[in-house]
């Protein structure tokens, strides 16, 4: 897992969040509700990053955090099945812990963690199994821990209210939201999980996923990049970049199939692979035909129709293709439908914009605790409380650094290449500290890190002053501007919040 940074000005805004937390769970120590709600936030610090993987139904949520995982843990069904909430987190030894509505909680130590069992646990009511945490020795899961919600029209949502699944996503650090294309529905979900100020003040949690990619284009071989067009298109969308900093497409089954592919997966697509030209159009004209047909016998219908069900028709298609080019092994195989799928993309960008950054997304969902918590239980003397929130969202420039930072990195914000880099380094994507941000090293003496900071502050002030540009990126390099001046303003020691 990726350990927090011990000095840096997001480390710094997350200590003051923390103090701003243990203060407001004293103030509420008489209710034991909302301290205990309180307490279980405090003690997620010391959690891996948590990030929700929503969607409508049917979205491709379970397929995707197989993908993402590199294990098929989360079962996959032809219907939305899953009631509850399941929570994908790291541990040594595998097993599942039922947690109840009333507070109660089950263990069961199992040798593997068997997709069935989930299946049966994920389609119990919400009023009977509040939650599912399923632990897996996954590398996958050291960096962020993942939580798989019903979808967001299911009857699971349906029967508890969507301001309930609103509040369970504000409860994570980041969101993985899946559609197959953007609609309104899914606008209006994202905009209530930003209802609350803090979320309004710091839209930096979001990734949007075409996460069936493979469907555009009627599954053509190009529908993938299709989609990345059509991403692109959102992407630029001002509702959507006002709370999304990454719209990226996925083929999630292509990516889960390469992900999770084995040896003799590998040599029934070869043997697929070596039939006649004409033999193998004719059975991927369609599923059924390519599941029902009698012929190849070296291939029986069992094995076929699993893996229709593994990589789908698109994935079938591309995995051919690829063995048809000769001289392919395993490994290539593999490498090669998750580079088609872009699964590699969104991985990056899921990287970069929550895990290099947890900081700043961990101290985002303390204080929208705290301001959830001030919401709910209004009191005498919470105005001090909340005077102190607001004078920490008003100064938390670190959100405006990354949600700089996002832009620029998903090309939502555009900038000259000597600009950019220089844009990157200023807000702290090479490391946090005054001398990382100005390009010196570690050791670099306090007046070289001043006459540099200086240089840089000048520049960008005049960048700020030009009146061609329009405001988001007028914004932007006003950002960048005050990273500068904090850092003067240190005298080139270490940045505070």
């Amino acid at each position: 897992m990726t350990t927090a940074r011990e000095n840096g000005p997001t480390t710094a805004l997350l200590g003051r969040a923390r103090e701003l937390l243990l203060r407001t769970m004293t103030f509420y120590r008489d209710d034991p509700r909302t301290a205990g709600w309180l307490r279980a936030r405090l003690e997620r610090l010391s959690e891996p990053l948590r990030m929700a993987v929503t969607g409508r139904v049917k979205s491709g949520k379970s397929t995707l955090i197989n993908a993402l995982v590199g294990a098929e843990l989360a079962p996959s069904d032809p219907e939305e099945r899953t009631q509850v909430n399941t929570v994908f987190r790291y541990a040594p030894e595998p097993g599942i812990t039922v947690h109840t509505p009333h507070g109660g909680q089950q263990r069961m130590s199992v040798g593997e963690l068997d997709a069935a069992t989930i299946r049966d646990l994920q389609r119990w009511r919400p009023d009977e199994v509040a939650r599912l945490v399923i632990e897996s020795p996954s590398p996958g899961l050291q960096a962020i821990t993942l939580i798989e919600t019903p979808g967001v029209s299911s009857t699971a949502v349906k029967e508890t209210g969507r301001s309930a699944l609103a509040q369970i996503l504000s409860e994570a650090d980041a969101v993985l939201y899946l559609t197959r294309q953007p609609q309104q529905t899914d606008v209006q979900f994202l905009e209530s999980v930003h209802e609350l100020g803090v979320a309004r003040r710091a839209p930096i949690n979001t990734i949007l996923a075409l996460s069936r990619a493979d469907e555009v284009a009627t599954g053509d071989a190009d529908s993938v990049e299709a989609a990345g067009r059509v991403a692109n298109a959102y992407r630029d969308d001002p509702k959507i970049r006002s709370f999304v900093q990454y719209v990226l497409p996925v083929a999630g089954l292509l990516a889960q199939g390469g992900t999770t592919l084995g040896q003799a997966e590998f040599e029934a697509l070869s043997e697929l692979a070596r039939l006649p030209r004409e033999r193998l159009d004719e059975l991927l004209l369609s599923a059924d035909r390519f599941a029902g047909s009698r012929t190849p016998e070296s291939v029986d219908a069992g094995t076929r129709r699993e893996l229709l069900r593994r990589f789908g028709l698109f994935g079938l298609h591309r995995a051919l293709a690829i063995l048809g080019q000769g001289g392919i092994d395993h490994g290539r195989l593999r490498r090669s439908l998750l580079a088609e799928s872009r699964i590699g993309e969104l991985q990056e960008a899921v990287h970069l914009q929550f895990v290099e950054r947890q900081e700043a997304l961990r101290a985002r969902s303390v204080l929208l605790a705290v301001d959830m918590a001030l919401r709910a239980n209004p009191r005498q003397g919470s105005g001090q409380l909340r005077g102190e929130l607001d004078r920490l969202l008003a100064n938390a420039h670190e959100w405006d650094e990354l949600r700089v930072l996002s832009g620029l990195w998903s090309g939502q914000l555009s900038l000259p290449a000597r600009l950019r880099a220089e844009a990157e380094r200023l807000l702290g994507a090479h490391g946090d500290g005054a001398p990382a941000r100005l390009g010196l090293t570690e050791r670099a003496p306090a007046r070289d890190i001043a006459e540099r900071a200086g240089e840089a502050a000048r520049r960008w002030r005049v960048l700020a002053a030009d009146p061609l540009r329009d405001r988001e990126h007028r914004e932007a390099v006003w950002t960048v501007l005050r990273s500068c001046e904090r850092l003067l303003a240190t005298g080139g020691g270490q940045q505070r919040a």
